[in-house]
């Protein structure tokens, strides 16, 4: 652009200076004749003006489009980086936890699937808990409370325990928790393990983020 309006304002000069005859003219240095060439060459002075601002502009308009280009990529790169690394925390973290764990398998957990049903915009760098994971967290602890109150009003010690193994094995899958069916002292074992570590969990990555804490099973 600079060159093609700087070759336009060179040949609107010349053409000009031809076109008058001043190349026919003698030398003249006189005021008004300085005046006259001033003003001839009026033309192609605001020609060249021009070109050069629309220069400038055009210049500092592709800066910045480049620089946020550049911005763009280096912000989807950082945020790739950092879902990797949060995942690969996460995964310790749980694998750490599980060896206290006596009856939860390791191969029990999906890790993959319970981080991003956390943080479900991780990959874009956001780590905020999903409303999905939510509500599954309220579904789960709706089966406990569920369960609690049968207890409670049960006039026998006991209640219907293969129904509630059967609601919280549901309710814990759809977060990437097996359960498998079991005894019911081993399933009281496992299930008070795997609200613990639901719940500890949650503290850990999401903080004061507002994520229920799961209440306490009052029929384990």
């Amino acid at each position: 652009m600079f060159i093609v309006g700087s070759c336009i304002s060179v040949f609107l000069f010349f053409t000009g200076l031809q076109d008058s005859g001043a190349f026919q003219r003698d030398i003249c240095i006189e005021k008004s004749c300085i005046k006259n060439f001033l003003d001839f060459i009026e033309l192609s002075t605001a020609a060249f003006s021009t070109t050069l601002s629309l220069t400038i502009t055009a210049f500092t308009v592709l800066g910045i489009y480049f620089a946020v280009l550049n911005y763009i990529s280096t912000a989807k790169t950082n945020a790739i980086s950092n879902h990797l690394l949060n995942i690969n925390t996460f995964k310790d973290y749980l694998n750490d936890e599980l060896k206290r764990k006596e009856r939860i398998k390791k191969d029990s957990i999906d890790t993959f699937k319970w981080y991003n049903l956390v943080f479900p915009y991780s990959k874009n760098g956001q780590l905020t808990p999903g409303y999905k994971y939510e509500t599954l967290l309220k579904t789960i602890n709706d089966c406990i409370n569920h369960s609690n109150e049968e207890y409670s009003s049960s006039s026998t010690p006991s209640f219907e325990y293969k129904p509630h193994q059967r609601r919280i094995i549901d309710a814990m899958s759809a977060i990437g928790i097996k359960i498998e069916f079991m005894p019911r002292n081993d399933f009281k074992e496992a299930e008070k393990e795997i609200i613990d570590l639901i719940n500890t969990t949650n503290q850990e990555f999401c903080g004061d983020q507002s994520l229920q804490k799961l209440s306490e099973p009052k029929y384990l």
